[in-house]
């Protein structure tokens, strides 16, 4: 197993190439052009295995406690790296929202993954905030509580331990058009 810090010390550089080199400006990138991009420049960085799509059956416990598998219901993983046990959860959006953070959790809540990445290649309308931002989660203690039927439920608490915002692409780029270069036609 890596250290995590080795990650969390070159995921600024990723993220922003990432995110640079597809160009923001593009209204065509999607949330799998970005995935992969991302997944190769992990790959180049750390000569490591990343895996993508990884599909899970999703499952639960009945009133007896048993776990029972939910038939035709999956859930599916953008990115792993087992060698840092992290999740990557990646978003082509406007701006995040706590469903997006819930996601993340619960799939580190139902692994072994003791951290996630929550991170946005933002889709943004206005050309002047073109940012990518990510988050990152620590899994941290497990709870357990009785309800007043007796049953008991348990989820695992997290912290977020960081958070980054790339630089403005708006502010390195400028716009397409250049003001100063246009010539009146008479």
């Amino acid at each position: 197993m890596m250290d995590i810090q080795e990650l969390i010390n070159i995921l600024p550089e990723i993220v922003q190439s990432t995110y640079f080199s597809l160009n923001p400006y593009n209204p065509n990138n999607s949330e799998d052009n970005y995935q992969e991009l991302f997944r190769e420049n992990l790959t180049i960085k750390f000569n490591k295995r990343v895996e993508s799509e990884i599909t899970n059956q999703k499952s639960t416990h009945d009133i007896m406690g048993d776990e029972i598998c939910l038939k035709n219901k999956t859930e599916r993983l953008d990115l792993l790296m087992k060698c840092f046990s992290v999740i990557f959860e990646l978003k082509n959006v406007e701006k995040l929202d706590k469903s997006h953070e819930n996601q993340l959790l619960n799939y580190m809540n139902n692994s072994n993954y003791n951290y996630g990445i929550l991170l946005n290649f933002s889709k943004s309308k206005n050309l002047k905030n073109c940012v990518a931002t990510y988050k990152i989660y620590k899994k941290d203690i497990k709870i357990t509580k009785e309800d007043r039927f007796g049953n008991f439920y348990s989820m695992f608490t997290f912290k977020c331990i960081g958070e980054h915002t790339s630089e403005n692409y708006f502010d390195l780029m400028g716009d397409y058009i250049q003001e100063d270069n246009v010539i009146q036609i008479t």
